[in-house]
């Protein structure tokens, strides 16, 4: 019964109500119609017994007493529902006095049992001038009224079992025309439930489910204001940690710079007034580790905040990073292919796409062994879109991501984009996409 819709299941109480009274229709109307064929039987049998006496007595007289009996069937005239018939004592012939009109077709056998009355015959003794000359019989015959009514009463019930039925395709289809803007509801929740918060299910015809629907629509209206609002947090999220990152980073150049290269002045100073070779080479290991920490230093700059991303458009420092990685590593083919016409993303997506290149290329080199690697950037209507190819290894079936990669698609999830990752004997593909604001036009 669960799984049965709620128009399927209004049809089965509807039809279940129909039967119901159809049965009980047909239950009253035969019990109807076996009191009335009881009650035109007994009349039937009365007004021939009546018929019988009044035919005898005016045959007496007028006909000889011998020849009554075999006249009387003749003379009679036998009401409906009854045989009539006669038996002379002069010769014993049972003689029939005629049908008056032909029956109509017969009932069936189950209706004539269940409503047919108890069988009754009724013999009346004919004695003329103190002599028996036989007797006349009458028996109940009611075929022909079963027959006429089972001719009203399945007409009858035919009409009502056709109303019924048409009652119940009315209704039937009442209902679907009600329930059917049930059905855009739950398309617009599904639409909803898989993320697309622009569904709307708008005026519906029924004051019943009008709320329901404008229910529906301030629900996505609400949705919608909710995921804005949780994409700017996110967005100022990833903004606030790079203004951290980028003050921290100016903190290291603009304070330990100028310490380092103190540092290294004060060590170089020390190696040439040292008055012994062992103090010499003390400044020398100082001066070194001096510029150990420089080289950590820089890389901590690097990672911590490019200087270029934000101070130059976004395809010049795409190119010359791919160019820097061109002269590091001469044995790698890197093909960079920018759409034309690109936008200036704002700063923490162009951060972000920077960052998808450098760890791409950094995997590339570092784990896959490749020796090409194709980088595409373009945008759709909607999206900034960046895709890495490179024909390395691969990852091995199973093989987790690492700790860049997972930070990477951390950032990009909380900017409302998307990062997959496919591998394979033919290498990996990253792509990833970040969304796109209205006020700019996108070009493929």
């Amino acid at each position: 019964m669960n799984r049965l819709t709620l128009t399927q299941r209004i049809l089965l109480v509807i039809l279940a109500v129909q039967a119901a009274l159809f049965a009980a229709i047909a239950v009253a109307s035969l019990e109807r119609v076996r009191r009335d064929i009881a009650t035109e039987t007994r009349l039937a049998v009365e007004t021939a017994r009546a018929l019988v006496l009044a035919t005898v007595g005016t045959m007496h007289g007028a006909v000889p007493p011998d020849r009554i009996m075999r006249l009387l069937p003749e003379r009679l005239v036998v009401p409906r529902h009854v045989t009539v018939g006669t038996v002379d004592v002069l010769d014993g012939v049972v003689r029939r006095a005629p049908v008056p009109a032909p029956a109509p077709a017969p009932a069936p056998r189950w209706f004539a049992a269940l409503v047919a009355p108890n069988p009754m015959e009724t013999r009346l003794p004919v004695v003329l001038e103190g002599r028996p000359r036989g007797y006349v019989f009458i028996a109940t015959d009611p075929g022909a009224e079963i027959a006429l009514a089972w001719q009203h009463l399945s007409a009858f019930l035919g009409l009502a079992a056709l109303g019924a039925l048409t009652q119940a395709a009315l209704i039937l289809w009442a209902t679907r025309g009600a329930l059917r803007p049930v059905a855009v509801i739950a398309s617009r929740l599904g639409d909803l439930r898989r993320g697309d918060l622009t569904a709307r299910v708008g005026p519906v015809a029924g004051r019943d489910l009008g709320p329901i629907a404008a229910g529906v629509d301030d629900l996505a209206q609400a949705l919608a204001r909710a995921q804005a609002d949780r994409a700017r947090l996110q967005r100022r999220v990833v903004t606030r940690g790079d203004e951290e990152r980028k003050a921290v980073a100016r903190d290291l150049h603009d304070e330990m710079g100028p310490c380092l290269f103190g540092l290294r002045v004060e060590a170089d100073a020390l190696r040439e007034a040292a008055p012994t070779p062992a103090i010499a080479a003390h400044a020398q290991a100082i001066a070194r580790i001096a510029e150990e920490i420089a080289r950590v230093n820089r890389a901590l700059l690097g990672d911590l905040r490019p200087a270029a991303v934000g101070q130059l458009p976004l395809a010049a420092v795409l190119a010359d990073y791919v160019a820097d990685l061109g002269r590091r590593f001469p044995d790698l083919e890197i093909g960079l292919d920018l759409a034309p016409g690109l936008p200036e993303p704002d700063e923490a997506t162009a951060l972000t796409l920077f960052r998808i290149l450098q760890e791409g290329t950094t995997n590339a080199l570092r784990h896959a062994g490749a020796s090409r690697v194709s980088v595409r950037l373009w945008t759709d209507p909607a999206h900034w879109r960046m895709e890495l190819r490179d024909n390395g290894r691969g990852m091995a079936p199973g093989a987790r991501e690492g700790t860049g990669l997972t930070g990477m698609r951390e950032r990009i999830t909380l900017l409302g984009g998307d990062l997959r990752l496919s591998s394979g004997a033919g290498g990996t593909t990253i792509a990833a996409s970040l969304p796109l604001p209205q006020t700019e036009e996108g070009s493929t």
